[in-house]
């Protein structure tokens, strides 16, 4: 009943896709969108989130123009409008220790003695714009270049949880003061796309102001037991890395696909990486296909996830009533490296003229191994998911 939220949204959309001339097109469109969450008062018990109205409203226009056989040039403009009608208790002794009660005393409907209620109602006016090349070499290969600014305004967890969220199981705390984040993008990428072997290669730049995040400061006692304290905040932050694809047809029936990612994260305010980075990863796979024997498809991939090794030291430290002792708890050190299979395989029988049946047989985690991952908020807890078999049927008739 804790969390038996109601979230409605209505969303609109309209767009325009036009020729200008033979070599120019040009996209415009508007969006609108309302949402509104309610609790069910009933429950007796404070929110995490707490009942709000959020209107959106964006606009966008996208030109392409093509200068010759080989490059296009693009360029891309949005302006988004948010605001937000809140309704959210706040315990009078967090009130005063955030220093709320003197930043927003104009936002206090009504005071309870122990608690006030207030209503927030802020809003966001944000800008976005993209500028990019495509350029084709004659012998496949293909070339993007892209800059893009984009600004996000921050969401209603990130501005106003406040208590127990059940499903990581620790209290999250937002802040009133946010303001939007602004990133300035900077990605290339290089194709190839003919030929037996075929590959993508994507290195990014991201310079992020005011990046949202969320990290643990501590421990609160409940009365339904002790859990981690989750804070948000803000920070400029740098995320830069590459992705690579590659496909090889080693022969008609046999492909294979592999991918590579590298990303790394760093809190520039700070000077310490960023947390919650995912770590570096491969996937290799084999495919074998008959399509004379109903359309047969088999997949074996193996997935190799590094352990991270830069990461945030967030361990802090808990006095034990009972033995009157301080412990450190480790909420930081990353899971080891691990390593999965995967196998699948598909076929589709015709059944008549207008029917077929296609049947799907996929084993994740085919050694059943134990492994956590660093990104599952309940890595604390438990291993991650074992061995997992879905059977899959389609009947198109």
């Amino acid at each position: 009943p804790a969390v038996d939220l109601l979230l409605t949204t209505h969303h609109l959309h309209a767009g325009l896709e036009t020729k200008l001339n033979a070599l120019t097109s040009l996209n415009v469109g508007l969006e609108g969108r309302f949402q509104e969450n309610v609790a069910d008062p009933s429950t007796g018990v404070r929110r995490l989130i707490p009942d709000y109205e959020q209107y959106d409203f964006a606009a966008f226009a996208i030109a392409d123009h093509r200068f010759n056989d080989r490059l296009v040039g693009e360029v891309g403009l949005r302006y988004d409008y948010r605001y937000m009608d809140v309704l959210k208790f706040y315990r009078k002794t967090f009130w005063e220790s955030r220093g709320y009660d003197e930043l927003y005393p104009e936002i206090v409907v009504e005071d309870f003695g122990t608690q006030v209620l207030t209503n927030p109602q802020p809003d966001f006016s944000n800008f976005s714009a993209t500028a990019g090349i495509n350029y084709s070499f004659s012998d496949g290969y293909v070339l993007y270049a892209n800059y893009s600014l984009a600004m996000r305004a921050p969401n209603a967890s990130e501005l106003y949880s406040d208590g127990l969220h059940h499903s990581a199981s620790r209290i999250e705390l937002g802040d009133l003061g946010f303001d939007s984040e602004t990133a300035n993008r900077f990605s290339a990428t290089l194709q190839k796309q003919t030929g037996r072997f075929r590959f993508t290669v994507n290195p990014f730049l991201n310079l992020i102001d005011d990046f949202i995040l969320i990290e643990p400061t501590g421990v609160q006692q409940t009365i339904r037991g002790n859990f981690q304290v989750w804070e948000y905040r803000q920070t400029q932050a740098t995320l830069l890395g590459f992705d690579i694809d590659a496909q090889f047809n080693i022969s008609d029936a046999l492909l294979y696909n592999g991918q590579f990612s590298f990303i790394k994260g760093y809190d520039r305010t700070m000077d310490l990486p960023l947390i919650n980075m995912p770590p570096v990863s491969t996937l290799n796979e084999l495919v074998w296909t008959h399509p004379e024997f109903y359309d047969l498809r088999i997949s074996l991939q193996s997935q190799y996830v590094f352990e991270q090794n830069e990461f945030p030291d967030n361990n802090f430290d808990v006095f034990i009533p009972e033995t009157g002792e301080s412990v450190e708890v480790d909420v930081s050190t990353p899971p080891p490296a691990y390593h999965l299979m995967h196998l699948s395989g598909d076929a589709t029988f015709k059944l008549n003229e207008k029917s077929d049946l296609a049947v799907g047989l996929t084993i994740n985690n085919l050694f059943d191994t134990s492994y956590r991952d660093y990104l599952n908020r309940l890595r604390y807890y438990a291993d991650d998911l074992g061995r997992n078999i879905i059977l899959n049927l389609k009947l198109n008739y």
